[in-house]
C-alpha cells in the first residue's frame, strides 16, 4: 500500500480559496480516508447502498470518495451546480441513503427539505424517502439531520475497524464502486455504473503513463479538471498508485493555474483547451520548465495554438480520448512524434481493445472512418435502472459503441473525427464539424465557435458557422471567411457565418448542437 511506503510523503497539496495551503502526506490521507470508512460503517451504512456526493472542488471531496469506496459503497458523483430540482430527482433516480454535502448544496437541499436541520437520523424526508442523513463538510456541528464531517471520521472505534478489515474481503472486483452522471450533448441523464475493477485497471494503465515520465516516482500533478469527471480520476491514480502527488486548487481561473503549475513545480497536468488558449497568451515570457506532459480534453488544439503550447509549456503535449462509460481508453508512446500526438488521440491501453466498425458493425478496413467501438474491463457495467439503453448502447459481447467516428490508421493510433450524430450531410459529402471548427478554434478573436447543418431551399444541408467572439472583440462575417478561406479545403467552406453573444450549455458545460442549429435556422428563417 502506498501509505505504508511512503508514510511521510505529501500526498495532496490543496490550495483553498480564502485560507492557507494544506499539505497532507500518505499517513494522514489514510488516517482520514479509514477514518471515514468507519464513520459511514457506524452510521449503518452497509455494503452496495449508494453515498451521494454534492461538494464542490474541496479536498473533502476526495476523503469521502475514497473513503465511501472502502467502504464497499457506491460513490455517486453529482455535479455541484445542479438546481435543486435537477439535484432531487437524481438523488432519488439512484436511491441514495446518504448524501455529503457542503453549505452551497445546503442550500438546495433547504429547498427541496425545509425541515432537514431539525429532523432526527436516522431520517425519513420527503422528497428523499431512501436519505438517512445529510454529512455537511462546512459545518462545525450537528444539526438535525446534518452531521458533521469531522464527528464521522471516527478512527479510533475498534469495532468499525473490525467491520472495515472485513469488508475489504468481501469487496468483489465486480462489485458496483461509482456511478457518474452524464447527459452527453443531448441533456438527457444517465447514470453510469462502474465496477472495482474498472477503477482499479484505469488506475494501473494512467500510473504506467505517469511512472514513465518521473524518476523515483516523484511526480506531481496538477488537477484542474472538475472532480465529478473520468478525467480527476486519472490525476487521483497515480497519487494512490505509484506515490505521485495531487496538487489541487479549489479555484481553476488562468491565474491560479499558472500560478501552482510554477509554484509546485508540477510535471503534468490534464487542460481544457480554455486554459492552454489562456495561458499561452498570459505566459509567453513565463517557465513552466517542470512540466513533462500535459493532456488535453475536449476539443482538438490547432497548429498555431500547439506551436505556441509547445514553447510556452512543454514538448510533450497530447490530445486524450475517454467518457463517461468507458473512462480512459488512449495512450502515446513515448516515440510518437509530438504533432502526431495532437492529431491524433494515440493508440489503446493494454487492457483495451478498440475496433472501428461500419453501420452492420463490421470491422473497417485501416484508414476507413466508422464508429468507434471499446471493449475491455474500464467499459461501464451497466446504465442505472435501464435496460433499454443498457443495451443499445453495449452489445452482449461487452463492446461499447462509442457513438465517435474515427479512423485507425496503418499503425494503430487512432484519429477522432467528432460525434456520429453531428456529422453533417452535404450531398454526397460528409462533413465532421471538426473540421472546421479546428481552424477557428484558439483564434485570437474567437472565444466559441460551432458548426451545424442548415438546410437550404432545395433541402441540401448547408454549413453554418456560428461565433462567439471574445469580450471587447470586432470581427466581421468577412474576416472569418478569410481565416477559413486560407486553411479549410474549399468544400468545407460554410455558407454561413452568424455571430451570437453566448451558446446554450448543458448542466455538464457542454454546448448542445442541435440547439444552435436551431437558433441559427431562426435567425436565417429557415
Amino acid at each position: 500500500m502506498t501509505s505504508d511506503r511512503y508514510p511521510e510523503r505529501e500526498a495532496i497539496t490543496y490550495y483553498p480559496k480564502n485560507s492557507d495551503v494544506k499539505r497532507i502526506n500518505f499517513q494522514e490521507l489514510r488516517h482520514q480516508v479509514d477514518g471515514f470508512a468507519k464513520g459511514l460503517i457506524k452510521l449503518g451504512l452497509r455494503k452496495g447502498e449508494k453515498l451521494g456526493i454534492v461538494v464542490g472542488r474541496r479536498y473533502e471531496f476526495i476523503v469521502a470518495y475514497l473513503g465511501a469506496v472502502k467502504a464497499g459503497l457506491v460513490a455517486v458523483r453529482y455535479f455541484s451546480y445542479l438546481k435543486a430540482d435537477q439535484l432531487g430527482q437524481q438523488i432519488n433516480k439512484v436511491g441514495c441513503s446518504a448524501l455529503v454535502i457542503d453549505n452551497d448544496a445546503l442550500v438546495s437541499i433547504r429547498k427541496l427539505v425545509p425541515d432537514v436541520e431539525e429532523a432526527s437520523v436516522p431520517c425519513c424526508l420527503q422528497p428523499f424517502p431512501n436519505v438517512r442523513c445529510f454529512i455537511n463538510i462546512d459545518s462545525m456541528e450537528n444539526k438535525g439531520a446534518c452531521l458533521f464531517l469531522r464527528r464521522i471520521i471516527c478512527s479510533g472505534d475498534s469495532k468499525g475497524g473490525t467491520e472495515l478489515q472485513s469488508l475489504e474481503n468481501q469487496i468483489q472486483p465486480d462489485d458496483p464502486a461509482v456511478i457518474y452522471f452524464t447527459s452527453g450533448s443531448t441533456g438527457e441523464w444517465k447514470a453510469v455504473v462502474h465496477s472495482h475493477s474498472a477503477l482499479v485497471e484505469s488506475s494501473i494503465s494512467v500510473s504506467e503513463i505517469h511512472a514513465r515520465l518521473n524518476d523515483e516516482n516523484t511526480g506531481c500533478h496538477l488537477c484542474v479538471v472538475n472532480m465529478y469527471s473520468v478525467s480527476a480520476d486519472a490525476l487521483i491514480a497515480p497519487m494512490l498508485t505509484i506515490g505521485d502527488r495531487l496538487v489541487f486548487p479549489e479555484s481553476v481561473d488562468v491565474q491560479t493555474v499558472r500560478y501552482t503549475l510554477q509554484k509546485e513545480r508540477c510535471t503534468s497536468t490534464v487542460l481544457y483547451p480554455s486554459h492552454v488558449f489562456e495561458i499561452i497568451n498570459l505566459a509567453e515570457n513565463e517557465d513552466f520548465f517542470s512540466l513533462k506532459l500535459a493532456l488535453i480534453g475536449g476539443n482538438i488544439i490547432p497548429k498555431p495554438v500547439l506551436d505556441k503550447s509547445k514553447k510556452v509549456l512543454t514538448p510533450n503535449i497530447q490530445n486524450t480520448f475517454g467518457m463517461t462509460e468507458a473512462l480512459l481508453v488512449t495512450s502515446h508512446l513515448p516515440t510518437d512524434p509530438v504533432d502526431g500526438r495532437v492529431q491524433t488521440v494515440g493508440r489503446p491501453f493494454s487492457n483495451s481493445e478498440i475496433k472501428v466498425v461500419d453501420e452492420n458493425f463490421h470491422i473497417v478496413p485501416v484508414n476507413t472512418e466508422g464508429e468507434i467501438c471499446v471493449r475491455g474491463p474500464n467499459v461501464f457495467m451497466h446504465y442505472h435502472d435501464d435496460e433499454e439503453k443498457t443495451s443499445a448502447a453495449k452489445t452482449p459481447l461487452g463492446w461499447f459503441k462509442t457513438g465517435d467516428v474515427g479512423v485507425m490508421l496503418d499503425d494503430g493510433r487512432i484519429r477522432h473525427l467528432g460525434r456520429k450524430d453531428d456529422c453533417i450531410k452535404k450531398s454526397a459529402l460528409k462533413i465532421y464539424p471538426i473540421e472546421i471548427e479546428r481552424h477557428l478554434v484558439g483564434h485570437s478573436k474567437v472565444k466559441q465557435c460551432q458548426a451545424v447543418a442548415i438546410p437550404d431551399e432545395k433541402f441540401v444541408n448547408e454549413v453554418c458557422m456560428c461565433v462567439v467572439l471574445r469580450p471587447g472583440v470586432v470581427c466581421t462575417e468577412e474576416e472569418i471567411m478569410g481565416i477559413l478561406k486560407e486553411t479549410v479545403h474549399e468544400r468545407l467552406i460554410p455558407k454561413h457565418i452568424l455571430f451570437f453573444d453566448s451558446f446554450p450549455a448543458t448542466e455538464t458545460g457542454k454546448i448542445p448542437r442541435k440547439k444552435v442549429a436551431e437558433m441559427a435556422a431562426k435567425r436565417l428563417e429557415i
